[in-house]
């Protein structure tokens, strides 16, 4: 479950780019294949993956499911397409297929031309079936009352769903806490694999297409006959509610939850904060659990967790403060811990953190991920740790001349920071910089988003520097706190690299996503530490306030909680030291924003702020995306123009592409017009002069 929480689901410069550079370009991290959904076989043999890659070119992903041996004896083998998958805020959730008692099938959800069912797919690859017919769209998959059978959720009737819009669009629409102001009335969001009707449902921001309160019906299908019928009263009762963002039990926040199905119980991971309890429960309560005391444990988060097949143990992930992945075995009984594997980079499932490595009885199964290293698949021996690659897709991309380092440092509070520093090659002196802040964990291509081209910048002469965000708790927390812990940690990064002569501390930018980009805001307008910022997400303005102050809706209580403000009207105070449509005076350094559609709103009012205070400001808006962008032609485009950016801004570089020319004018009109007003950008800023270069 993700437990970040943003305001929306909560140097000298070089002459230009080193021309034999051997690096991954920004189309190729864009298209790179990514790798998920692992599930070993019953009987040990074989491991069933999901690649994923994205068609800049058809604006689509492609998905497709694989099987490999555990042992390595071959390589991977092709099984079948595996629809479009499914999606929750721009983010490709894994989904890993159920295996067939004899290990001949997967059987897996996919999503195709607006329906989902079941589908089975021999493991050799001789066939492939769709195995229900259900009138409404499989929600999940979980394993039957027998060897021979499979449970599954089924939601609405499609044609029920496609009723009540075409209603609700003739009738018109009560605005109420359930109509979110961002989104479009009708059909404004993609669910299962079609233009929806979308309404908000349960905390935060999340929603659901219409009709998704209704109770689904629980469904078993006998995998021999092929006979469905609906489950009974005792078969709905062993079926583990699905996990919802911020569930609680026992008063804690609900982490992590692994039910092995028999009397071993189920494990909680359950959080009160900045602290994880790992607990098995062997019957009804949490009063007998059987608790894990060890310090690997109970010092550090849990990210997540499993059990070891026919075993009383469980594989649990941590990371150390660099971000990499170490896993441990849990004997329940004994209450032995033992490391099982550590990074560097991470040991999970893939890009959607939620999901832990596979687990059998003598292997595990991981996507293995490092700054340098793109995706591949790898098997670890649980008895001795050794490791194999089974599957590297991505090798063509491996070991690039332009590298990052890991760096550490503290700020003055002596809060210890981790981040990764890639340099230009050949630099020799201080150049001009890019930060962003949130999460580098993994392989880097543009921080959490994929927003920002790293390597690109490094490129043309821009060292860039991704930074973790620095511990806090789990749930809402103190945000104002975390923004003030972000500046003195990105403070004391520019700092430490101006003082060994890396980057000049007058040129720097920085840009980032959800949190990120709030920091990045924050940080604009408490310093003069950047001279320019991009940002990809929605901010704290009166609009955003109003649009989601509907009675019924729990953003006010929010908003107060985790970042100490009322009303604009009743709080002034608050919104001048929060609210940056409050702070145009106070943002010198020019600023872009590339938002979703489902974002952008109410920055249109920072927009005209800035506008009217003639500071640099730029916003657009790509259509139909939500919080992180996933139609590779809008990452593209998003990449590129803050390359350009921040090779104009930082550099004062100009691409000679002439169908760029009309936003160089633009750009440069921006800073004739913010000179002309007096503008307090950095000293480099104003004087630069502007010189094509090659890209």
């Amino acid at each position: 479950m993700r437990r970040w929480l943003g305001l929306l689901p909560l140097a000298i410069a070089l002459a230009g780019p080193t021309k034999a550079q051997r690096m991954p370009t920004m189309r190729a991290l864009i298209e790179l294949t990514d790798l998920s959904s692992v599930a070993i076989s019953p009987d040990g043999r074989m491991a069933a993956f999901r690649e994923e890659s994205a068609s800049i070119e058809r604006n689509t992903h492609n998905l497709a499911w694989f099987v490999v041996p555990v042992d390595g004896s071959a390589p991977p083998h092709r099984l079948t397409d595996a629809g479009e998958g499914n999606w929750l805020n721009g983010t490709l959730l894994s989904e890993p297929p159920l295996w067939s008692a004899d290990s001949r099938f997967i059987l897996y959800r996919a999503v195709i031309d607006g329906e989902v069912q079941v589908w089975r797919a021999a493991a050799d690859g001789s066939s492939v079936a769709r195995i229900t017919q259900e009138p409404g769209n499989v929600i999940d998959i979980a394993p039957g009352p027998d060897n021979h059978s499979i449970l599954f959720r089924v939601g609405a009737a499609r044609t029920d769903i496609v009723r009540a819009e075409r209603q609700e669009y003739d009738a018109g629409v009560l605005v109420d806490a359930s109509v979110d102001p961002s989104r479009q009335l009708y059909r404004g969001a993609r669910i299962d694999g079609r233009q929806a009707t979308e309404r908000l449902k349960g905390f935060w921001f999340g929603h659901g297409g219409l009709l998704a309160d209704r109770p689904p019906r629980v469904r078993v299908l006998d995998l021999t006959t092929g006979e469905v019928r609906d489950a009974s009263d005792a078969e709905v009762a062993g079926l583990a509610p699905r996990a919802q963002f911020f569930d609680r039990l026992d008063g804690r926040l609900m982490i992590a939850r692994a039910a092995a199905g028999d009397a071993r119980g189920t494990a909680y991971v359950l959080s009160s904060g900045s602290t994880h309890d790992l607990l098995v429960a062997r019957g009804s309560g949490l009063a007998n659990a059987v608790r894990c005391t060890a310090p690997q444990c109970t010092g550090q988060r849990i990210r997540s967790l499993a059990w070891q097949h026919d075993a009383d143990a469980l594989i649990f992930e941590t990371r150390d403060g660099n971000g990499n992945s170490n896993l441990y075995r849990w004997d329940v009984g004994s209450g032995a811990i033992t490391m099982l594997a550590s990074g560097p980079g991470l040991l999970n499932g893939g890009r959607d953190e939620s999901e832990g490595c596979a687990i059998g009885a003598r292997t595990m199964v991981c996507v293995a991920a490092a700054a340098d290293a793109p995706p591949r698949l790898v098997a670890i021996d649980l008895d001795t740790g050794t490791m194999r690659t089974l599957v590297e897709p991505n090798r063509a991309l491996a070991d690039p001349d332009l590298r990052f380092r890991p760096l550490e440092w503290h700020d003055g509070a002596g809060r210890r920071f981790t981040g990764q520093l890639l340099r230009p090659v050949g630099a020799t002196g201080p150049v001009p910089l890019f930060v962003t802040y949130y999460s580098c964990s993994g392989y880097l291509r543009g921080g959490l988003g994929d927003e920002f081209p790293l390597r690109d910048l490094a490129r043309h002469g821009i060292a860039a520097l991704c930074i973790n965000r620095f511990p806090a708790a789990d749930g809402i927390g103190d945000q104002v706190g975390a923004y003030r812990i972000a500046q003195s940690g990105v403070a004391a990064a520019i700092a430490l690299l101006a003082r060994q002569n890396i980057v000049d501390p007058a040129r720097v930018g920085m840009g980032g996503v959800s949190f990120g980009g709030e920091s990045t805001i924050w940080i604009a307008m408490h310093s003069r530490l950047l001279a320019a910022t991009s940002i990809a997400n929605v901010l704290l303005t009166p609009t955003y306030y109003w649009f989601n102050a509907v009675e019924g809706r729990e953003v006010p209580e929010v908003l107060r909680s985790g970042w100490g403000i009322g009303d604009p009207d009743g709080d002034r105070p608050g919104w001048r030291g929060l609210s940056p449509a409050f702070n145009a005076d106070r943002i010198r350094s020019p600023l872009l924003m590339q938002l979703p559609e489902l974002e952008y709103r109410p920055n249109v009012e920072l927009l005209a702020r800035l506008q009217r205070a003639r500071t640099p400001v730029e916003l657009w808006a790509f259509p139909d995306e939500v919080h992180v962008k996933w139609q590779p032609r809008h990452q593209l485009a998003a990449n590129a123009r803050n390359l350009d950016w921040f090779r104009f801004w930082l550099r004062g570089d100009i691409d000679p592409d002439p169908g760029k020319a009309e936003q160089y004018r633009r750009w440069e009109g921006y800073r004739r017009s913010a000179a002309g007003a007096g503008s307090s950008q950095p000293r480099t800023q104003a004087s630069a002069s502007i010189t094509g270069s090659s890209r």
